[in-house]
């Protein structure tokens, strides 16, 4: 058997130079210019905080929705037919403002000053992530319409870096939402 070796640490010191007089100098004068430095450059992105200012947001004007509407209807396969007044399960009239050729559902456009008149009349507005509001009216109660609320579909008028909704992108989550109510109207066999 072979036994491991023995290694002995150094017998050699570790070499005492000192420092020579220049660099000692050198230390003293460039410590604090060193300090200087780094407090100058640091401050140069301290600025006071800046309050992300709001940028203000539009909504779809009627008009024009009911056009991206009519549109994305054509696109989807279903011809636009007339818009029309219906009476709610509860009494409010509500104005249909695209129906579908041969069926009695639609889409009715829903403006803030609409939603404000009809009140409780119709459910509150759903947020980008929840399913669309349905509201039934008619005689027997099968006529279906879609509430696309108008402060769902807002964008803004500036341009560069600050632009972030754009009247594009609003028209066409408008448009989505409504191939995605006719493809949910052409499942349920609504009339």
């Amino acid at each position: 058997k072979t036994r491991p070796s023995k290694t002995r640490p150094s017998k050699t010191r570790p070499s005492k130079t000192r420092p020579s007089k220049t660099r000692a100098t050198l230390a003293r004068v460039s410590a604090p210019l060193w300090v200087v430095c780094g407090l100058a450059v640091g401050g140069l992105g301290c600025g006071g905080s800046q309050v992300p200012v709001a940028i203000p947001t539009h909504p779809i004007d009627e008009g024009r929705a009911i056009e991206v509407i009519r549109q994305a209807m054509i696109a989807y396969g279903a011809e636009p037919g007339p818009g029309r007044q219906i009476t709610l399960a509860n009494g409010s009239v509500l104005q249909v403002d695209v129906g579908v050729q041969d069926h009695q559902f639609g889409i009715a456009y829903v403006t803030s000053a609409d939603a404000q008149a009809l009140g409780t009349g119709i459910p509150p507005p759903n947020r980008k992530d929840e399913r669309l509001r349905l509201a039934r009216g008619g005689a027997d109660g099968e006529v279906r319409v879609v509430l696309l609320y108008q402060e769902n579909y807002r964008y803004d008028d500036l341009a560069g870096e600050a632009h972030t909704l754009t009247a594009i992108s609003s028209e066409r989550s408008l448009a989505r939402d409504v191939q995605d109510f006719i493809t949910h109207a052409r499942s349920q066999k609504y009339r």
